[in-house]
This record gives structure tokens, sequence and C-alpha cells, in this order.
């Protein structure tokens, strides 16, 4: 599945971004990707990163593959590596990650333990990867307004 979160919305026709979902499959992966390879990708090949599977080990060896060979076809090299990143910097149960703590109170009310605990993964992972952000602050700001209304609208999907 797809998450698409709203504050991103401007982009996705075109996908002339990297929407923070794929941005979650590349950290898991260790794939790094720049603006300009990911643009490099017809639009059929970055709706079909967007919409594979990363939640078995078969599906991220498969993501992997088809990354390396985009990145090969388009590149002409290898698709670069870093180590992949540690889910439990943003999925410990029962623990808000620091950088998130950090930013909760400019946000009012500050995040409880509740609502993290009844996000989703990679909900988790958009407010841990928005507040580490250097760039586009305001980002962690949008999406955390998105979950909390999407509690009060009762919306489950994003």
């Amino acid at each position: 599945m797809f998450h698409r979160f709203h504050y991103e919305a401007d982009f996705y026709p075109e996908l002339s971004r990297l929407p923070l979902h794929v941005r979650l499959k590349l950290d898991l992966t260790g794939i790094k990707l720049s603006l300009k390879q990911w643009l490099a990708f017809g639009l059929e090949e970055r709706k079909v990163i967007c919409n594979l599977p990363v939640e078995r080990k078969a599906e991220l060896d498969a993501f992997v593959a088809y990354m390396d060979f985009l990145c090969r076809k388009y590149n002409g090299s290898a698709a670069s590596t870093l180590p992949p990143v540690n889910s439990a910097l943003w999925d410990t149960p029962g623990h808000i990650p620091q950088a998130v703590v950090d930013k909760s109170p400019d946000c009012a009310p500050a995040i409880t333990i509740d609502e993290w605990t009844r996000w989703q993964f990679h909900e988790r992972y958009a407010l841990y990867k928005t507040a580490v952000s250097k760039s586009e602050p305001e980002n962690f700001f949008a999406v955390l307004t998105e979950l909390r209304q999407r509690k009060t609208d009762g919306n489950s999907q994003i």
C-alpha cells in the first residue's frame, strides 16, 4: 500500500519529489537516492516504487533488486547503499523518540504515549523522519496535524 500524506499532495500527480513513504522504503533497505536519480526514472516506474511492499524479507529483496535495476538503467551504475536505518528509532513500543519529544512542545498539546502507540508504523516513521529533518521543519507539524485530524474525522486511511 502507498500511504499518501496530504501535505505532499501537490507533487503526487507527477511524483516530482520523493514521497515520505518511499523514503521509508529507502531507509529500511539502505538505498541512497537523490532527487535527480528519482526524476530520471519514468513516471510509471516511480509509481511502481511507490506501490511495492516492503513488509517481508522477500519484498525488501525485490525492492532492492528493482531499485538497483533502475539505477543501472538510468544512471549506469548500481544503486548506492548505506546501512539500513534501524526501525527501532521510531518503532520501540512505549517510547517516543527524543527528536519527536523535542519538537512536540511546539505543537501544543504535546504528543502523548497513547497517541504514539495508536499510530501505525509508517505514521510513526513520518513523525520521526520529519522531526530529524534539517530541511522543511514545518513538515513535522503538517504530519502531526494530519494524524490528529484523521483521529477526529474518523478517517483511517491517509
